[in-house]
């Protein structure tokens, strides 16, 4: 069995640093144009200032499955990469925080957390294959149980209270009784206060170290409970137990409910449930997808199965009506068109295909961040259909103030360059208050217009600079020239940082 201390133990405190700072501080959520790359580098400088002051930071709004927003946060750099340069110093403190934690389970108990990947950088994905990384401990531990109880916590990493990371590491009687600032555990509440503006209540969602500090935590949580015998199975804040019973099940999520409160943590009410076994031991949903028969296929080139456009038309129903079930979870539409990413269709199937998404995305702006990876690109879609689609997102965001929708129409034009043909782009942006659309905006404007037609974009830049800086700080880093940039900013000006990627 693999254990989770030996993934942890696997990274070194320099590779933690770097795969969190050079990798981690912007989330796969957002359009895929930033980079920290360089500033990695630059943060390795000896003369790298260290910033202890609190730092508010960027808001950007991602839509989530259920159609419903999340709220997801860029920090301003110094202080996250004094966040992390502070873990890396203390690495193990860490590490033996894991390994006491962890060394009484019986199998790894926690599903997704940071980990060295193979031929990538970065330290962290969202990644629910890890059963099959790690091996699969539900067939051992379901044999004896009748029943399967499910919890998670509400708004886990928005109600994670920073003095809680310390009574996490050294017991809260023990943190109560040492509040010097000086000492390791509240340095690290510090820090960790300082990437959201002095805020005691939440971690930001999005960059990494967040998901390393949680982990914190919810393995101090896990510790309680595999030591009182529940069996399960934890993916970051989802919790999936094993019962002999429906008692047991019961006395899981009052025990979990128990142990959470010490953290300042409580249950999500609304998703605790438990199920009689035998049930599909993987989400139902994704088997019934993995295991569609497509009927009448032909050997396509790459060695693919082509799909043709009746069978095409008929999982992509099935995959509607399973969605509908699911009371509108669209990531079971993205789950499909994973899927279908890796065959072959022809001309029909794929105009087929594109219109049918075009439709969707419009209702469920969610796949709007998916739409590159598994429609455009393995399925060589033009750029004219690409063009009508991001028109149409960029109206309905626009419409609907889901700003992200704007971002990836114009991140779009810019990687796939063509020209939106939007005449209020800029005021749009500007109106917004969206840094990550303006930012954008303002990319897309600097291709295709002259430098006067951009000065509204570097006055907007100059008013935020004076009122509301760190909410904004990526835009108005990358937009004014160097002379123009305060602080530290104009240092790492200097040395040629920047956080957009060659290409846009």
């Amino acid at each position: 069995m693999t254990r989770y201390i030996e993934y942890i133990e696997n990274i070194s405190a320099l590779e933690l640093y770097e795969g969190l700072v050079g990798y981690g501080l912007f989330t796969s959520k957002f359009p895929d144009f930033l980079t920290s790359e360089s500033f990695l580098t630059y943060s390795q400088n000896p003369r790298f200032p260290n910033q202890t002051n609190e730092r508010d930071y960027v808001r950007y709004s991602g839509m989530r499955n259920i159609n419903v927003p999340r709220p997801l946060a860029i920090p301003d750099p110094f202080a996250y990469a004094n966040l992390c340069k502070y873990i890396s110093s203390i690495w193990g403190n860490i590490t033996d925080h894991f390994r006491n934690k962890t060394n009484t389970e019986t199998h790894k108990v926690s599903r997704i957390h940071i980990r060295k990947f193979h031929n990538k950088n970065g330290l962290f994905e969202m990644n629910y294959k890890n059963f099959y990384m790690d091996g699969d401990p539900r067939q051992d531990i379901i044999i004896k149980s009748k029943y399967v109880a499910h919890a998670d916590i509400a708004n886990c990493f928005l109600s994670i209270y920073s003095h809680s990371i310390s009574w996490a590491l050294v017991t809260k009687s023990y943190a109560k009784a040492n509040r010097n600032s000086g000492l390791w555990f509240n340095l690290l509440d510090t820090y960790t206060r300082n990437v959201k503006f002095g805020e005691t209540n939440g971690l930001l969602i999005g960059p990494h170290v967040s998901n390393l500090i949680s982990e914190i935590i919810l393995t101090s949580v896990d510790h309680e409970l595999v030591n009182q015998g529940f069996i399960y199975v934890r993916n970051i804040d989802d919790y999936t137990c094993y019962a002999k019973s429906h008692e047991e099940a019961e006395e899981f999520i009052n025990t979990l409910a128990h142990e959470l409160k010490k953290y300042e943590l409580t249950l999500n009410s609304k998703k605790s449930k438990i199920l009689p076994l035998p049930k599909a031991d993987v989400i139902n949903w994704v088997t019934k997808l993995n295991h569609f028969n497509f009927t009448n296929t032909y050997a396509a080139p790459g060695g693919k199965q082509g799909i043709r456009v009746k069978e095409l038309q008929g999982f992509i129903d099935f995959s509607i009506e399973l969605m509908l079930e699911e009371g509108g979870d669209a990531s079971i539409i993205n789950y499909a068109i994973q899927i279908l990413s890796g065959k072959y269709l022809g001309v029909g199937a794929t105009n087929y295909l594109v219109k049918t998404i075009h439709h969707l995305v419009l209702l469920y702006p969610y796949l709007v961040n998916y739409l590159d990876e598994y429609i455009f690109v393995p399925h060589s879609i033009s750029v004219n259909e690409i063009q009508k689609i991001a028109k149409d997102m960029y109206e309905y965001g626009i419409r609907t103030k889901v700003y992200e929708a704007c971002s990836f129409s114009i991140y779009w034009a810019l990687k796939h360059n063509f020209n939106l043909g939007i005449t209020t782009m800029k005021a749009d942006s500007i109106a917004s208050n969206d840094c990550i659309f303006t930012l954008l905006s303002f990319r897309y404007d600097k291709r295709h217009y002259t430098r006067t037609y951009l000065n509204e974009y570097k006055d907007h830049a100059r008013n935020l600079q004076s009122s509301d800086f760190h909410q904004h700080w990526l835009y108005i880093y990358e937009t004014l020239p160097l002379n123009e940039q305060l602080n530290e900013y104009k240092n790492m000006k200097r040395n040629g940082v920047t956080f957009i990627k060659n290409g846009f």
